[in-house]
C-alpha cells in the first residue's frame, strides 16, 4: 500500500512538472513588465516620473493612464516624452513631468497602467505621491 502511493505521488508530481514545462517543448515568454524607476513623487513643481517596459510587441500602441490615491483617471500618454513606442526588441522609456497635473492629483498611492491600443489593461505599477513640505513662516 505505501509503495502504491509512493508511486502515485511519484507520477502525479512528474505529471505536474511536464504540464507545467508543455509538452510541446516550448519556451514560455514572460509577458510585458512595466516599471517605474520614481516609486515616490513630491507634488512640488518640476515633479517628475521615469517609468520603462520592456517584453512588449515593437510598434505596438501604447496608452499611459493614471489614476490617483482619490479615483481621478487621466490618460497621459500625450504628456510622456518621448512617446511610448516600443522599439524593436519591446523596450520604451518615457518621463511624465506631471506639474501641471498637481493641482487635480491627490496624495496617496496612485496607479500608472499600461493600456494596448483598445485601452485593455495589460500591467500597471504604483506611485506614491506625497505633499511637499510646508514653508517655514517668516518670523516677524
Amino acid at each position: 500500500m505505501k509503495r502504491a502511493l509512493g508511486w502515485l505521488v511519484v507520477l502525479g508530481l512528474g505529471s505536474l512538472v511536464l504540464g507545467c514545462a508543455g509538452l510541446s517543448g516550448e519556451v514560455m515568454k514572460p509577458g510585458p513588465v512595466f516599471v517605474v524607476t520614481t516609486p515616490i513623487v513630491e507634488m512640488s513643481p518640476g515633479a517628475k516620473v521615469l517609468m520603462y517596459g520592456t517584453g512588449f510587441t515593437p510598434k505596438q500602441e501604447v496608452n499611459l493612464l493614471f489614476k490617483d490615491a482619490g479615483g481621478g483617471l487621466s490618460g497621459i500618454s500625450g504628456s510622456v516624452k518621448p512617446a511610448p513606442v516600443p522599439n524593436a526588441e519591446g523596450a520604451w522609456a518615457a518621463e511624465w513631468v506631471c506639474t501641471e497635473y498637481l493641482k487635480m492629483i491627490k496624495p496617496g498611492i496612485a496607479t500608472i497602467t499600461v493600456a494596448d491600443k483598445d485601452y485593455r489593461p495589460v500591467t500597471h505599477a504604483p506611485v506614491l505621491f506625497v505633499a511637499a513640505p510646508k514653508k517655514p513662516e517668516a518670523k516677524k
